[in-house]
């Protein structure tokens, strides 16, 4: 079969590709960084590409649609959103030392013809405890080496290595929350609960979709497709591990427990095990326990001895990331009803006090996240986050004090919360004509209503960075719609199920980047969250990366996190009976 050079600017990178292979496949199949939101169907149209042909002219494609089938010379532009600021800081609190995985140093009395015990009864003094193969296979030399006097690591309440002599000062673990998009580490001292340093990065898994159903498909329909979701994880955490450590002093040998949180989907494909069925009706997942297992299993580059802890999974749509925010907010010791939300491509929510608790998820697709929206992006350097339109002109701030080339998620709330304030758009969700508009701030503001692509449009900002407007459509409202609906909807169904209103709620959390950032006024002018709730709103950051870090520095909360998922019951709205009715009846604002 014939292979054409495919030469990609501005990096002039070359790659040898078969006829009739498609642009998205060559990209993936050469470790191109570069998206494909909607997993390559061809309906979000962000992996649009340039074509430089060979009289000069360019032309625009979607490259998960062209076949290769000459040469080709490919401009890729816009990858500056992938150098994001990720969200890091969370709720904090101080918990009492007593890490999942500890050592103990021990000097042990020498074997004599009187005291002839096995290496392994000398080393562990007490019946019950069984010979670990791995253990007992270096143990002769360990002890002798260093004249009996060892280090035990102790976890998942057994010996898991024996090192010689005294090694109880080096004892690291990591705490990771592997989002959907994005995914922060951190690496603690297990001896003395300091916190070292913090890492982030994107999660390479989004060249294969944005979303969690667009990696299940590619997980469970393409060929070896798990295989690369979950190598493409994997190598990413070592990467991080590699950074974390680079400038401490410490090795990633030192490293001897990871506790990972996400979502069930980034659950199982972080543990290589098959999605595909939590995409089908009834949406089951592979497991919901926490589970404990060999680092060096998964091929994570950590010390030999390492484990991996993982926090428990709630149901298919609703994982231990939603736990490690309980955690971290303390939602198993609220003696008032409290309310969670975990807002990202999935939202996540959870409902309860004094040890009765609902969960639910909430389809809300990955509009807050940028995707799909006409001039969506992350929350990258360039991107509009908060809008104000008053009696002067239209006011934004754009992360990065750059000229903005687009909105994220908080800015997308932001707009069309103040755009329904200045009555541009109506309950309904539509934008206005301009001579229909009857109020006078709005009015003022009638200039800004155009029509791009036959689409009528909001322009928020004329002076840009790619010299086009960036605006909001009619059509992102609608898909707007689409998210706050599911989430306030899933809200609405919990507080029934419940047997509660919305005014029992004492206090709401919202986890999360997006949470983070959005103006409480905002969500609840666009009914994202109840109005009555806008003075109760307290945004807890990156509560799943703070939740695991306390698992990991503590027995009791990493207990405290499984028992808390035993005594959730998940709710599941597709399922519910009156889910479509108070869903149509969210979608208005």
């Amino acid at each position: 079969m014939n292979k054409y050079k495919v030469t990609l600017l501005p990096d002039d990178i070359l790659l040898l590709v078969e006829e009739g292979t498609f642009l998205k496949e060559a990209f993936i199949g050469s470790g191109v960084d570069f998206e494909f939101p909607c997993g390559g169907m061809g309906l979000c149209k962000r992996c649009r590409v340039k074509i430089i042909k060979r009289n000069g002219k360019e032309e625009d494609v979607l490259a998960c649609q062209l076949k290769v089938e000459g040469d080709l010379v490919v401009e890729i532009s816009n990858r500056e959103e992938r150098h994001i600021t990720i969200l890091t800081e969370g709720i904090e609190r101080r918990v009492v030392v007593d890490p999942l995985v500890r050592k103990v140093c021990l000097e042990l009395p020498l074997p004599s013809l009187e005291d002839n015990r096995d290496d392994w009864a000398r080393l562990v003094r007490k019946e019950g405890i069984r010979p670990d193969l791995k253990v007992v296979q270096d143990l002769p030399e360990k002890l002798r080496e260093s004249n009996f006097k060892v280090t035990a690591v102790v976890g998942d309440n057994k010996i898991i290595g024996v090192e010689s002599g005294d090694t109880s000062d080096r004892l690291l673990g990591m705490a990771f929350d592997i989002g959907t998009t994005t995914i922060a580490g951190y690496l603690v001292n297990l001896r003395t609960g300091e916190e070292i340093t913090r890492v982030s990065s994107l999660n390479p898994q989004t060249k294969f979709g944005a979303d969690v159903i667009s990696r299940i498909i590619f997980a469970s329909d393409t060929s070896l497709g798990l295989d690369k979701l979950h190598r493409e994880i994997i190598n990413e955490l070592n990467n991080l591990v590699e950074e974390a450590v680079s400038t401490t002093g410490y090795e990633a040998e030192d490293i001897y427990t990871l506790v990972v949180v996400g979502n069930t989907t980034m659950h199982h494909l972080f543990l290589k095990i098959q999605p595909g069925y939590l995409a089908r009706s009834p949406y089951v997942p592979a497991v919901t326990e926490a589970m404990v297992g060999d680092a060096n299993d998964i091929n994570l580059r950590i010390n030999l001895a390492g484990k991996v802890f993982t926090f428990p999974n709630i149901a298919g749509f609703v994982g231990g990331d939603l736990v490690a925010d309980a955690l971290a907010s303390e939602m198993d010791k609220a003696e008032k009803l409290k309310l969670l939300v975990d807002i990202g491509t999935n939202g996540e929510i959870m409902l309860g006090k004094e040890g009765e608790y609902l969960a639910c998820s909430a389809a809300a697709g990955p509009a807050f996240e940028g995707a799909q929206i006409s001039c969506g992006m992350r929350g990258a350097s360039g991107a509009i986050a908060y809008v104000s339109l008053g009696e002067g002109e239209c006011e934004y701030t754009v992360i990065g004090e750059t000229l903005p080339r687009g909105i994220a998620g908080s800015g997308l709330v932001d707009i069309i919360a103040e755009l329904l304030k200045i009555g541009i758009v109506n309950k309904k969700g539509s934008i206005l004509e301009p001579d229909n508009i009857k109020s006078g701030l709005g009015k003022k503001y009638k200039d800004r209503i155009i029509n791009v692509n036959s689409i009528l449009s909001f322009v928020v900002a004329e002076n840009t960075a790619t010299g086009q407007p960036v605006y909001i459509n009619q059509k992102d409202i609608r898909e707007f719609q689409l998210a706050k609906g599911a989430i306030a909807a899933g809200i609405e169904i919990l507080l029934n199920t419940y047997g509660a209103k919305v005014e029992d709620i004492d206090e709401v959390f919202l986890a999360g980047a997006f949470g983070n950032y959005l103006k409480p006024e905002s969500a609840c002018r666009v009914g994202l969250i109840p109005k009555e709730l806008e003075g109760k709103i307290k945004g807890i950051g990156n509560a799943a990366g703070i939740g695991a870090k306390l698992a990991m520095l503590s027995t009791k909360e990493y207990e405290r996190a499984i028992a808390l998922a035993r005594r959730t019951h998940y709710v599941e709205l597709s399922a519910h009976p009156e889910f479509e009715r108070t869903f149509l009846n969210k979608l208005d604002f």
